[in-house]
């Protein structure tokens, strides 16, 4: 089947958005803010070198992170409720919270953990490089700029292969965590590159985002949001001809 192109998901968005853009701002807003104010209320007493303060500390900053990924769920659903052309509202950024939240961070630590996988051994790599005294410099210098380059490509790798596992997670919730990330990857299979081109063509709005003090990203993440999200409902067969949601969902791809 035909998937539509970049442009074609994003007009989608334009007219998601249109009217509809302070409940994914404020949705926004309140998954940064939040978590920023709980790091800065317990990583007030870090001090360098291993100490109390700072295991806890770092316990603290790790279940933030994760408090935080709650939110990202949350977004996602804010995103496919609007491109289903139904009501969201800024609470529903607590969705998460309350329904199976466990799931959800055990899904977040799975993802973790892949993309641990392959940072562990060039980590490892890299320590043994510059241990070795007599290492030429400039060799020394080029062998780990190769394998930085390596390690970014697989974790990008990675990230494509299994973006769907959110919403996927959401609106499958007979399927097991393991069972989501491979679905994951059946739907990415194929497309990866597609998705990757995808999000690297919001890079030129993400500058001006910046270049605006960081105002302008308060309408260009929901917008990279809606995109993505309509490239999941996309992928999985979820609209019809003139982009309006149906009722289909495909498990196998393939």
């Amino acid at each position: 089947m035909a998937r539509r192109t970049s442009g074609e998901l994003k007009r989608l968005s334009r007219e998601f958005l249109m009217d509809h853009y302070t409940i994914p701002i404020l949705a926004m807003l309140i998954a940064i803010l939040l978590p920023e104010v709980l790091i800065l209320v317990f990583t007030d007493n870090f001090t360098i070198g291993w100490n109390a303060a700072t295991a806890v500390s770092v316990a603290a900053s790790i279940i933030i992170q994760l408090i935080a990924q709650l939110f990202s769920v949350s977004i996602v659903r804010i995103h496919l409720l609007l491109a289903r052309r139904q009501k969201a509202a800024a609470l529903d950024i607590f969705w998460a919270f309350r329904n199976q939240p466990d799931r959800f961070l055990l899904g977040a630590l799975s993802l973790w953990g892949i993309c641990l996988f392959p940072a562990i051994p060039a980590c490892a790599c890299i320590v043994y490089l510059w241990g070795q005294k007599n290492f030429i410099s400039y060799s020394l210098i080029g062998m780990t700029a190769l394998i930085l380059v390596v390690l970014i490509a697989a974790e990008l790798y990675i990230v494509c292969t299994f973006s769907l596992i959110y919403p996927l997670l959401m609106e499958r919730p007979e399927l097991t965590i393991r069972e989501c990330l491979r679905a994951s990857y059946h739907f990415m299979r194929g497309n990866r590159l597609r998705y990757f081109l995808l999000q690297l063509s919001f890079f030129g709005w993400q500058l001006l985002g910046i270049f605006s003090i960081g105002i302008g990203m308060l309408w260009v993440i929901p917008y990279i949001r809606q995109t993505s999200a309509n490239f999941y409902l996309d992928l999985t067969d979820q609209f019809d001809s003139k982009g309006l949601h149906i009722d289909a969902f495909i498990t196998d791809p393939s």
